[in-house]
């Protein structure tokens, strides 16, 4: 999965609220979950590589996984983010 381009297409569609980059990538990454562009089981980019591919600071791409994994959207363990089977 590109998430480059993803995120990319999202943002170009929603630059105009003003977001920050956590909120936008935390949206993006939702929306995506939500009309199946990221299916269930689909393991997320590692937080590293998906930071340096998106010119982000790592926090900014932990923040937009936590807020996934607290609503309900992804799991997470040692291995990594995955979009969890049964999405809100």
């Amino acid at each position: 999965m590109d998430f480059a381009l993803l995120i990319d297409g999202y943002a170009a569609q929603n630059r105009h609220r003003g977001w920050p980059r956590q909120r936008l990538l935390h949206e993006c990454l939702r929306a995506a979950i939500r009309n199946g562009t990221l299916a269930a089981g689909t393991r997320l980019a590692a937080s590293r590589a998906l930071a340096e591919e998106l010119g982000l600071a790592r926090n900014t791409v932990l923040y937009a996984y936590e807020q996934l994994a607290s609503e309900g959207f992804v799991t997470t363990d040692r291995r990594g983010t995955v979009v969890a089977a049964v999405a809100p």
